[in-house]
């Protein structure tokens, strides 16, 4: 299993990698993991400008990418957070990885399990194995203190709350879309300039699907506790 340190070394090079525009670039495995990629790929999806309106954690996302590889890390923090409030496990899965290991931010371990738990919450393999990894070498003390930032993160950036303010925004806007143009045509998209509609609802449906995948019929956030692995809970 590769090593958190890495992991968060090779995020932060792929989230520099996207704003310096090489996205093309195959760097060795050795350099660059495949998980690594896949955030990566994630965070170039989302760098159209309109997407805010639909799919705001996708785009927070992209602009925390672009502002650390112009060297704005405080900025990059902030635009983390702003995609951790509308449900990006990306984000929050990053916010983690940064605070644990004190990487573009001051170290603080408990925190940052708390992050990885938030960010784990669909059961993705790769971020279920961060928090795992994180919690098992935690100290007593850092699981009491990581339950504690939990419990409270939780009525801000869970699924249960801030996922559902996103998917709510989500289909709105596409309501708003599909309305624009019933039969078909063209419809103006602040900051993508005219599209056809029924490509773009297709696309948007298929960055939907990809960016709450997980979110509808999964009970990991409840009442009274939280097991995301099989290493332990964190309880109220």
């Amino acid at each position: 299993m590769t090593s958190l340190m890495s992991t968060v070394r090779v995020v932060s090079l792929a989230l520099c990698c996207v704003a310096a525009g090489t996205v093309s670039a195959q760097p060795d495995n050795d350099t660059i993991s495949d998980a690594a990629r896949v955030e990566l790929r994630k965070a170039v999806s989302g760098c159209a400008q309109g997407l805010e309106r639909f799919l705001p954690g996708d785009y927070y996302f992209c602009a925390a990418a672009r502002d650390m590889g112009q060297g704005h890390d405080s900025l990059s923090r902030a635009r983390l957070h702003d995609a951790a409030d509308w449900a990006s496990k990306p984000a929050q899965y990053v916010l983690g990885l940064m605070y644990y290991h004190g990487d573009v931010a001051s170290m603080n371990r408990p925190l940052g399990i708390a992050w990885l738990a938030l960010a784990a919450e669909r059961h993705d393999r790769q971020f279920e194995s961060a928090f795992a990894e994180a919690y098992a070498s935690a100290s007593p003390d850092e699981r009491t203190q990581a339950n504690n930032y939990w419990v409270a993160m939780r009525e801000e950036y869970s699924d249960r709350v801030a996922g559902r303010r996103a998917k709510r925004r989500f289909q709105s806007e596409m309501n708003s879309v599909t309305a624009m143009a019933a039969n078909g045509g063209s419809v103006e998209i602040t900051g993508m300039g005219p599209v056809e509609q029924f490509a773009f609802l297709r696309t948007m449906n298929d960055k939907g699907d990809e960016f709450f995948r997980g979110l509808d019929g999964t009970v990991t956030v409840g009442e009274g506790q939280m097991s995301l692995v099989p290493i332990g809970k964190l309880t109220d």
